[in-house]
């Protein structure tokens, strides 16, 4: 049966969850043609990929003897190459063969595609199955959904790291010691190329197996990279995480809004401190767990990661994608479950870019009393409300599987 035709059954006895659904639905059905309005208004930014641009042109500086990391005269690296070192060879292949924009077109269509058929996975992972034309209808829905779209505009490599992390959750859901040992390798992959995403690992720490192959796979990795680029160069890395989470402390007032600004803690006072803390949560939620937990521990760790990384923007909340299908799935075989906050949230989250521009730049001229309360529009921002949602479901309902005595080996 087509999952259309199952959320169709659903209509007499969940008639909100149906309701919104299909609400949502129509919101990322449509989206691609506010996107072109936007861009036609002069208001949305064109693809552009000026983030591949900087990965382009590391490429080019290390195939000519330079340094890959270029430090400003601030400082700091603030619009250079930002990532290992090793993880050039990724772009190394488009940058090296094609043209400027070809190669990012083609980097973005291969990260695209990486996401669409790990998304595939993990729903048949999960014991559903898609339609051809489900199939097909997928790829409009993603393009639908701003953080990723923005992610594509920008060349970034946002689309490859959530496929990576849906291939990472199907592997894990198939239980068996090899499919365990390639989830934590694919987790530890998206901990390499950005190691902002460490809370993604938290499902790591039920399983010694998907743990070791994690570490092993960033081992392997570290080893590649300092032959390759010696050991000079990941100095100068260090430096580059130092400054990124020093950045990470001063917020971008919301009042000089752009499209990537999400600065979920901004407003909260000591607010590294309170990353601590709610990551040694999410540790000891993930630790005490039973293994029935490991779906929504591995839903946690990721809606957790955009909430708690020091240094965070909008298009990193697609990586919210496999933790919403791992909850919506959590909720609706859950007796007395919310499955209509995972889809809400997944709304807010979506509009969370051109929702908090309506309120810095346009309810304050519609209504200038509004302006007034400018000190408070970080709380304000709808991606902080529908990330706060997935996190606070998804630690509810591994709270609800605290059991200390259990291990879970896959």
């Amino acid at each position: 049966m087509s999952l259309l035709r199952r959320l169709w059954d659903r209509r007499e006895r969940r008639p909100v969850f149906v309701g919104v659904t299909l609400l949502a639905v129509g919101v990322f059905l449509v989206y691609p043609f506010v996107d072109y309005w936007l861009r036609s208004a002069g208001v949305a930014s064109e693809f552009v990929f000026r983030d591949y641009g900087a990965y382009d042109a590391a490429v080019e500086r290390w195939l000519d003897g330079e340094a890959i990391y270029q430090r400003r005269e601030d400082g700091g690296f603030h619009g250079t190459y930002l990532y290992p070192p090793v993880v050039l060879f990724l772009f190394w292949p488009f940058a090296t063969q094609l043209p400027f924009r070809a190669a990012a077109v083609c980097w973005m269509a291969l990260s695209v595609a990486v996401l669409w058929v790990g998304l595939q996975a993990l729903v048949a992972a999960l014991g559903y199955d898609l339609r051809w034309y489900e199939r097909a209808g997928l790829l409009w829905l993603m393009a639908g959904f701003h953080p990723l779209l923005l992610g594509v505009k920008l060349g970034q490599t946002v689309a490859l790291q959530a496929g990576l992390l849906c291939l990472a959750a199907a592997a894990m859901l198939g239980g068996d010691d090899r499919r365990g040992s390639a989830s934590g390798a694919l987790t530890g992959l998206v901990g390499v190329v950005k190691p902002a995403y460490a809370p993604v690992g938290a499902h790591l720490l039920r399983s010694p197996r998907r743990l070791e192959a994690a570490v092993a796979t960033g081992l392997v990795t570290l080893w590649v990279s300092i032959r390759a680029f010696g050991a000079d160069t990941h100095r100068t890395y260090l430096d580059v995480l130092r400054w990124g989470i020093e950045k990470g402390g001063s917020a971008r007032p919301p009042g000089l809004w752009l499209p990537p600004y999400y600065k979920p803690l901004s407003w909260v006072p000591a607010a590294l401190a309170v990353r601590v803390v709610a990551c040694l949560a999410v540790v000891g939620l993930a630790v005490f767990s039973g293994p029935r937990a490991r779906p929504t521990v591995f839903a946690l760790g990721v809606a957790a990661f955009p909430l708690l990384t020091p240094t965070t923007y909008a298009y990193y909340l697609a990586a919210l994608i496999p933790a919403f299908v791992v909850l919506l799935v959590e909720e609706l075989e859950t007796d007395g479950g919310y499955p209509g906050v995972p889809v809400a949230a997944l709304v807010l989250v979506s509009l969370h870019s051109y929702g908090l521009k309506f309120v810095v730049d346009v309810l304050p001229d519609l209504v200038p009393p509004f302006g007034a309360l400018r000190p408070l529009f970080p709380m304000l921002q709808p991606g902080l409300w529908g990330n706060a949602a997935f996190v606070g479901l998804a630690a509810v309902r591994v709270a609800q599987h605290i059991d200390a005595f259990e291990n879970d080996h896959h």
